[in-house]
């Protein structure tokens, strides 16, 4: 009796530097199950806007597939493909296990029916999770090397900047004195709703410009397990005595 498989697809931003889009991976998917007589009974096929992204309807739709049906294989173009974390991809293999479905990854050459296939998986994993450490460390300094020499580095300025023509953030003067306003209106006990009323804000917006460190010439990125901050050269529009005063803590 023929083996039956299910193929699976996916491509985000960070998958295209390797070129390879979804019809090449369905096509290279298609070609090992016909070299292995196996029979395709569906390939899901997701575009995820980032390797991060949980946002993959066919992922799901696939993952309950084989369990309602006779499948015995889930067939990748490359392992990463469904997984970027080596965790959540042995989480989602032992799940398998239970209904005896095997991931086989066709550049890889691997089938996790067999122990050998496990321990290469798990290899492969580790090298995968490295290389993304290195490219999201790669981007962190890129940022960090910008914002040092007061270029952008991306998103919307926060309302009293601007980026002129070389790339770098200046004060916007005519938005600055709005800034400037909100902050000492603040200080001195007006409520959020009063203050938006003033300038058309909502609450949320106010409490967004109050707690923003740009002000004070700090950036902040999310890292990896908390908050990182960096101080570049950009003209404070707010001291940070005020700062620290509206916002009721020290820096």
């Amino acid at each position: 009796m023929k083996k039956r498989a299910v193929g699976y697809c996916r491509i985000s931003t960070l998958m295209q530097v390797d070129n390879t889009s979804l019809k090449d991976q369905e096509d290279k998917i298609k070609m090992y199950c016909k070299l292995h007589d196996i029979v395709v009974d569906k390939i899901f096929i997701d575009k995820a806007k980032s390797g991060k992204s949980t946002d993959r309807p066919e992922y799901y739709e696939m993952i309950n597939f084989v369990k309602e049906n006779d499948v015995d294989m889930i067939v990748v173009y490359k392992n990463d493909r469904i997984h970027r974390s080596l965790y959540n991809l042995l989480a989602m293999i032992y799940e398998l296990q239970e209904y005896e479905v095997a991931l086989v990854s066709v550049t890889e050459l691997f089938d996790t029916s067999n122990p050998q296939g496990m321990l290469f998986l798990q290899m492969l994993g580790s090298f995968s999770e490295f290389e993304r450490a290195v490219i999201n460390e790669r981007t962190r300094n890129g940022r960090i090397a910008r914002l040092n020499e007061n270029k952008f580095v991306g998103g919307k300025p926060a309302l009293g900047y601007k980026i002129n023509k070389n790339g770098e953030f200046i004060v916007d003067l005519k938005e600055a004195k709005i800034v400037k306003d909100i902050f000492k209106l603040r200080s001195k006990g007006l409520s959020l709703a009063k203050i938006g009323n003033k300038y058309g804000f909502s609450k949320q917006k106010v409490d967004y410009i109050l707690k923003n460190k740009n002000y004070i010439g700090i950036f902040e990125y999310n890292g990896k397990k908390e908050k990182n901050e960096i101080e570049f050269k950009i003209d404070p529009i707010v001291s940070k005595y005020m700062w620290n005063k509206v916002n009721n803590c020290i820096l």
